[in-house]
This record gives C-alpha cells, sequence and structure tokens, in this order.
C-alpha cells in the first residue's frame, strides 16, 4: 500500500477521545459502533436500542453495527454508553451498508504498540475509516493521518502493558 499506517495503544478510552471533540478529532461523517460494552453487534441488542432511543438518539443499524453521526455520538458518550470496551471506527463519509473490520481492534487483543491486523490498512482506506479505536485495558487506535497520530499521543500518554 502507498499509505502509512499510524498505530499505538494509549492510557485513554475511546469515551475521552470523544469527549476531547474538536480539538482533537477530524471531521467525520459517520461513527460505527461494531462492538460496545463487549457486545458484537450491538445494534441488535433491544436494551441498546431502548436506552438510545430514550435519549434522543436516532442511530441506524447495519449487521447489528450502529451507526451514528457525529452529534448522536457525542451525546452517547455524554449519557455513558462508551463504557470501556468498545470498538469504534470514525468514516469520512456515510455508509447505510457499513461493514467493520473482520478482525478485533479491541484493547483487550492485540497490541498495536507491537503491530496491527493484516488488513487493518487496507480495509481502512476501502471504508474511508479515519480513526478505529479498540478499548479494553488499553486504547488501541489507527489513523492514516500522521497529525491526527500526534494529537493522539499530545493529549494521552502511551500505555504501559
Amino acid at each position: 500500500m502507498s499509505e502509512r499506517l499510524f498505530h499505538g495503544t494509549l492510557s485513554a478510552t475511546s469515551a475521552d477521545v470523544v469527549d476531547a471533540g474538536i480539538d482533537l478529532l477530524h471531521h467525520y461523517e459517520m461513527a460505527a459502533l461494531a462492538v460496545l460494552d463487549g457486545h458484537e453487534r450491538p445494534g441488535e441488542l433491544p436494551a441498546v436500542r431502548r436506552r438510545l432511543r430514550a435519549e434522543g438518539i436516532r442511530m441506524r443499524e447495519h449487521r447489528g453495527v450502529i451507526l451514528l453521526e457525529p452529534g448522536e455520538l457525542d451525546q452517547s458518550s455524554s449519557i455513558g454508553m462508551l463504557g470501556g470496551a468498545e470498538e469504534l471506527f470514525l468514516c469520512s463519509e456515510w455508509n447505510d451498508e457499513f461493514e467493520p473490520f473482520p478482525g478485533r481492534v479491541g484493547g483487550d487483543g492485540p497490541n498495536f504498540d507491537e503491530g496491527t491486523p493484516l488488513g487493518l490498512e487496507e480495509w481502512m482506506v476501502d471504508a474511508h475509516c479515519l480513526l478505529a479505536l479498540g478499548d479494553g485495558r488499553a486504547l488501541n487506535y489507527a489513523t492514516l493521518d500522521a497529525d491526527l497520530a500526534k494529537r493522539l499521543e499530545a493529549r494521552f500518554p502511551r500505555a504501559r502493558r
């Protein structure tokens, strides 16, 4: 690939990154939650759907992945929906048929300081993914944007595993 993937593991949560907002994140059109609170396909969980609806959050769902507009993601974070075991993808364009990365990016799995799952870079290019976050014991991140990687690492310390 001609792109370069910037990645690492930080002492932060996906909620910390979302709460940092415009100071840290690029403009993105869609947030996709493929894992929420450790549950894959969270869009299929009635309790999650009810809670989002009760908070006035208008989500869309494709094959269990929750699709949110930027303001809806901010609101989800502010009500505590991002509890520390998520896989979150921020994309530059809306895609009603978004397919998440087929491997795991969560912080309980591979340490992104050592490397990333095979195919992640190519998937990010194809999916127009600006930032992939995997929360768990630490926060894995991957981005194709060197400036975003620098801002993340300046804001949050590297995790020690």
